[in-house]
């Protein structure tokens, strides 16, 4: 059985200050500290050269909205969930990390039909208000004429035909061919760029080879989402979840 030692100890400590009972609960947003510190680094996020600031969401769910939509004359759409991190998207200004897409929908009169869109490639930055932690992924976002958008997660949202979530890495090297190796090499200097900032608040990206590292001893309370029922929980779990 795999156990919090084998954590770095950054890590196997956060944990245990965050839930010392073995809980894992939603946290109060308004008495969160780190909820300020994404409000400063939103704007050391927007400032990186050579990458845009292409879509962040707060931790605070409630009612939402397509981005054509009036507020004033229509009502919201959906609710969106309240999560325990806040999430940002930052893509690269080289147009090679942008894309064409579409999407089908149902349009006003409930007929389904296709929609263009456009895409952007880049690195999703989750920033726990648990921990002063950050998950930080290659991912895409893309925005269609109908106001929806797909939005980046932090657990990849692009699968195989058998159901497998992709490897990110792997499936732009080879959507560009000959390019591939040239626009990894891009999403790695964002990617040193954005560590960099988070740094400088004194926040941790969490390794790859950790996040789904099981946590034994700690189980999900009635209002969190984290994890499949009878699956012990990972270290993604433990720091950015929905609440139910």
């Amino acid at each position: 059985m795999t156990r919090r030692a084998e954590l770095p100890k950054y890590l196997a400590d956060a944990i245990e200050r965050a839930w010392p009972d073995g809980v894992v609960e939603m946290i109060d947003l308004e008495a969160c500290p780190l909820r300020e510190t994404c409000s400063a680094l939103k704007g050391r996020l927007s400032c990186i050269p050579g990458s845009d600031l292409v879509f962040d969401r707060e931790a605070a769910g409630g009612p939402r909205r397509r981005e054509d939509s009036d507020p004033d004359e229509d009502p919201p759409e959906w609710d969106e969930p309240t999560r325990s991190y806040h999430l940002f998207f930052l893509s690269p200004k080289d147009r090679r990390y942008s894309f064409d897409t579409e999407t089908v929908e149902p349009d006003d009169d409930g007929i389904e039909r296709r929609f263009a869109g456009q895409g952007r490639i880049g690195h999703v930055v989750a920033v726990s208000l648990v921990a002063p932690v950050a998950l930080v992924a290659i991912d895409q976002f893309e925005v269609f004429e109908s106001g929806s958008y797909s939005e980046p997660s932090t657990e990849g949202h692009l699968f195989d035909l058998d159901g497998t979530r992709l490897d990110m890495k792997r499936h732009y090297l080879d959507l560009f061919e000959e390019e591939g190796p040239l626009v990894m090499q891009g999403l790695t200097k964002q990617r040193e760029k954005i560590a960099r900032v988070l740094k400088a608040f004194a926040i941790s990206i969490i390794p790859e080879r950790h996040l789904d590292t099981p946590v034994p001893g700690l189980r999900a309370g009635e209002d969190v989402l984290a994890g499949p029922k009878g699956t012990p929980l990972i270290v993604r779990d433990v720091f950015f979840f929905e609440a139910v």
